[in-house]
């Protein structure tokens, strides 16, 4: 019986021994977190920017953005140890039952300011940051409002303060590689894309995004791992299998393209982009001159 319930125990201690282990490293790494209070050239200059604005300067806890980043790591950390973490396609098939509203999140509300313009412009979302500037989905309106714009470096400039504040958010870290990517700054794109799916790996239009940064960063390995990542989670999708085929005709993979566009053909036949491409990869009846 003793023997028995020492084998039910043992695992656990093991277990608490881990936690325990990743507790210590955070705590050897809080003063290091607490005393760094310098940013970034990059983060520094979209600071300033913002400040250019007229909005409020302000300083935000770098200890609770850290905690708050760590403690999502441990809690996934536990869940993978318990195998009770989800594989990233079926979180992917609970968010689309859910219509992303998963059991036990509380969606953000968005902030109501008493302000009255009649036509919602850059002011308009500046004011809202100045009546509420501690509330950061101010700022991700904003960030929004300039990706409606196609204000492309004014967007980087909020995401890349975002992200310095709370690093621990995927849309935050998706929506600054979107920005990176049209600047054409695609290693960092890429660098974004990575991070956020770090955060959320169940969200195939990143991975999507990721190899499209990756292929332009001149990675066409590395990309297509991620556009048949992004197919394997959402299989549907014909943008995809466009975008993998197009990359297997630049290393010259003409057979892996064609089976893959004969995938795409099959969940869409009238697709015209699919048949045209289809089109030129067959080959040429040959003649008989005889």
């Amino acid at each position: 019986m003793s023997i028995t319930l020492s084998y039910q125990i043992f695992p656990n201690i093991i277990f608490i021994l881990a936690v325990l282990g990743a507790l210590l490293l955070i705590v050897r790494r809080l003063p290091e977190a607490a005393v760094s209070n310098d940013e970034t050239p990059t983060e520094a200059g979209a600071h300033t920017r913002l400040l250019q604005k007229g909005l409020p300067a302000q300083t935000f806890s770098k200890v609770d953005a850290f905690f708050k980043f760590w403690a999502k790591k441990i809690w996934n950390f536990i869940l993978e140890a318990k195998d009770l973490k989800p594989s990233a396609a079926a979180g992917y098939r609970m968010q689309k039952i859910f219509n992303g509203k998963l059991p036990g999140f509380k969606a953000q509300a968005a902030p109501q300011p008493a302000i009255t313009h009649d036509v919602k412009s850059e002011q308009y979302y500046l004011d809202m940051i100045k009546l509420r500037p501690k509330n950061l989905s101010n700022y991700d309106l904003l960030g929004k409002f300039y990706l409606e714009q196609s204000d492309f470096t004014e967007a980087k400039d909020v995401y890349e303060y975002l992200c310095n504040h709370e690093p621990g958010n995927p849309e935050f870290q998706a929506r600054l590689g979107f920005c990176l990517y049209q600047n054409k700054q695609f290693d960092k794109a890429a660098a974004a894309y990575q991070k956020s799916l770090a955060l959320d790996s169940t969200q195939p239009n990143r991975y999507y995004n990721l190899g499209l940064s990756l292929e332009s960063a001149g990675k066409p390995d590395e990309a297509i791992k991620n556009f048949e990542t992004a197919i394997s989670l959402e299989p549907s999708s014909v943008k995809y299998y466009i975008s993998l085929s197009n990359i297997y005709l630049k290393t010259n993979h003409g057979p892996k393209a064609r089976e893959v566009l004969l995938k795409a053909r099959e969940l869409e036949p009238e697709n015209e982009a699919v048949k045209a491409k289809l089109d030129k990869l067959t080959l040429p009846k040959i003649e008989n001159s005889l």
